[in-house]
């Protein structure tokens, strides 16, 4: 993904955008309460891989693992 690490400041934006954007959304695990469920949001991170669905989303196999990774990284710091 144009060198860009899915530790580095980008990417947490992303991944917290991302984190944000789910928490907002009714009914999501946690969603309630200050923060979203790790588990998930870790979980969901992995589906993204899992599924070769998600990868027209996101650029390809390679797209779908770099946003995994991002969102890894952001529960590991955050969550």
């Amino acid at each position: 993904m144009r060198g860009i690490d899915p530790g580095g400041d980008e990417a947490q934006d992303l991944a917290q955008r991302q984190f944000e954007w789910l928490r907002a959304i009714p009914g999501t695990p946690g969603g309630e309460g200050p923060g979203l469920a790790r588990e998930y949001f870790v979980g969901l991170a992995e589906m993204y891989v899992a599924d070769e669905r998600f990868a027209a989303n996101y650029g390809g196999q390679v797209g779908t693992e770099f946003v995994r990774d991002a969102m890894l990284r952001f529960a590991e710091r955050n969550l």
